[in-house]
């Protein structure tokens, strides 16, 4: 809070539970309800809500009941927090708030972290870079104190519950062979011979120990990231795989040897605790051989499956039969391969690609949307973004295949500003109120999914594919609904809401989350925490929704922020009014 600030209490009588933005309603749903709308240049807004007697156009069915839910996920990389260091404390903070905090934010659940270099860390490196050194003797993490685990441990201030799974994208250079770049990280094949077997193994241990002492538990690993690919970055092979060039190497897969015979022991000594997932799996030609030989092999070891990109169509089956499903990477767009070319970030989308920057554009929302419909719809447990910050540009280690790839915050590093893209509103609208332990339940009709959460409320995300708003009636919990969505735009319906201190989303008036210029109201634990929307003398007023005002207090000069303790004994929503330097700003607030 900027020096000179000063905080006050707002006393009002009575119990109150919750702060929450929630939708004005022309005839109010019988259960507590709120809906957040997202359109082109307009995110995360208050959506209106009323009951309708109309043909319901997704009707949501309790009983038909899918997978179990266990959270969102974002990659820490070296990029992320490289890009994060150009701008100010407060807007660092305010990112991983955005990334992390379950009322301000998506509430990410998992972290996936690298071991070793992933594609965009800052140079490519190993934790052992001493060959033959078979025993460990020299492995450090070193590196990774200076960009990776700061970045974790500021995850971890906002929310200090977050799980982690790691995966290698390349072993020390010394284990493999035929590697494309004379430093040896990009691309090459694992050696396939017992000391660099166990070797790796123990690499593996030391990481998951190693981190363990800087307060950091890693609750999974994958053996290695995309085994089925090499790169032009770091990157390795495991007997079938692809090159850069797309050529074939068709050779005896042996991964899943690694990990029933090395491995597992390895874990089991030194990090028990540790689940084994296997993958991760991008490559949808040997993806299948790879999972055959490791359920055959090590099918009581493995917990769960890392899938990627082309292999949603895997997951059922792996879901099915009692394993994990992490798809472990979002697609990043604007794909390289493509011939028709971009000319600027307005005219970007899946079908051509802009060479000289990412585009996070609300084009990229909609892709994300199909990625994420289809992969929750086929079964998956856990969805990982891929970067969760990079810079404006977005480029990789490959110097050979320049690619731009968006992220779900962009830094700027010439005007030093925070840039929260579509792809993030999209994420969120899931993020935010899915909790872990939900199940994925019937949603017929229309472009929507929906979840029941542990506690009885149900979420319900739709997309509006029409180029207009729509009016979108939605059949939930023995009820009609009807909700605005904006033209290409989503909205999440949340009904049965339960009592508990949870922000709901952010307050109509000012989409840019999280600046100091914002109005919001959010709860904590004395009542609820109202930020003003600048430091002027003014007024503060708490008022019904015909106008009547229930308490009203004078702000003083230099006030950044009231709190608001216990409101009046009548539930329902009311409505927060600043009037500051002859301007007005409202915001709901639902008590019960």
């Amino acid at each position: 809070m900027p020096k000179g600030n000063s905080r006050f209490t707002l006393p009002v009588s009575a119990l109150c539970v919750m702060a929450s933005v929630v939708a004005t309603m022309a005839a109010q749903p019988s259960d507590s309800s709120f809906v957040i709308v997202s359109g082109k240049d307009n995110y995360w807004k208050v959506g209106n809500i009323s009951t309708s007697t109309g043909n319901a156009t997704v009707t949501v069915t309790e009983n038909e009941k899918h997978q179990k839910w266990h959270g969102f996920a974002g990659c820490f990389n070296e990029a992320g927090w490289d890009a994060l260091q150009v701008l100010s404390e407060s807007d660092r903070n305010r990112a991983i708030s955005l990334l992390f905090s379950e009322e301000d934010g998506m509430g990410l659940t998992w972290g996936r972290v690298p071991i070793g270099a992933s594609d965009y860390a800052l140079q490519r490196y190993s934790l052992n870079e001493t060959k033959d050194d078979t025993g460990m003797t020299n492995f450090s993490i070193t590196r990774d104190k200076q960009y990776l685990i700061p970045y974790i441990k500021a995850a971890l201030a906002v929310k200090p519950d977050l799980k982690f799974w790691a995966s290698a994208w390349t072993p020390p250079t010394w284990m493999k062979t035929g590697a494309a770049d004379a430093a040896g990280y990009d691309g090459g094949v694992f050696r396939n011979e017992p000391k660099y077997l166990k070797a790796n193994a123990l690499y593996t241990a030391k990481f998951i120990e190693s981190y363990k002492t800087e307060g950091i538990n890693i609750n999974a690993v994958c053996p290695q990231n995309e085994p089925g690919y090499t790169q032009n970055y770091p990157s390795c092979g495991w007997g079938k795989y692809r090159k850069p060039d797309n050529s074939a190497v068709n050779g005896t897969e042996f991964l899943s040897t690694y990990i029933a015979t090395y491995l597992a022991p390895m874990l089991q000594e030194h990090a028990p605790q540790t689940d084994i997932w296997f993958g991760t799996l991008s490559n949808d030609v040997y993806a299948k051989d790879y999972w055959d030989a490791a359920r055959s092999k090590a099918g009581q070891i493995i917990k769960g499956v890392g899938l990627q990109w082309n292999n949603s169509s895997m997951a059922p089956g792996i879901e099915s039969a009692g394993y994990l499903v992490i798809q472990s990477e979002h697609q990043c767009g604007n794909y390289p391969w493509l011939t028709p070319r971009a000319t600027s970030v307005n005219d970007a989308n899946r079908d051509n690609f802009l060479a000289d920057m990412a585009p996070n554009n609300h084009a990229y929302g909609e892709e994300s949307w199909d990625l994420i419909k289809t992969w929750l719809n086929s079964g998956t447990n856990v969805y990982s973004a891929w970067n969760m910050v990079l810079d404006t540009k977005g480029f990789n280690l490959d110097e050979s295949r320049k690619w731009p790839q968006n992220a779900l915050l962009a830094v700027d590093r010439q005007a030093k500003t925070l840039q929260v893209t579509p792809y993030y509103y999209v994420m969120r609208h899931f993020s935010q109120y899915v909790d872990t332990g939900a199940v994925r339940i019937g949603a017929n009709g229309g472009d929507a999914l929906a979840f029941k959460n542990p506690d009885g409320s149900i979420v319900t995300v739709v997309f509006n594919s029409g180029n207009s708003q729509s009016n979108i009636i939605i059949d939930v919990a023995g009820e009609k609904r009807q909700i605005s969505v904006p033209g290409r735009g989503w909205a999440s319906l949340c009904v049965n809401w339960p009592k508990p201190t949870k922000v709901i989303g952010e307050l109509a008036g000012n989409h840019s989350v999280g600046n100091e210029s914002d109005f919001k109201v959010t709860c904590n634990k004395s009542g609820y925490r109202v930020v003003l929307p600048s430091q002027e003398a003014g007024r503060l007023e708490l008022l019904t929704l015909s106008g009547k005002v229930l308490e009203s207090r004078s702000i003083p000069q230099g006030s950044r922020e009231f709190q608001i303790g216990k409101l009046p004994s009548r539930s329902g929503l009311l409505l927060v009014r600043v009037v500051t330097n002859g301007e007005t700003k409202t915001a709901p607030l639902f008590a019960y």
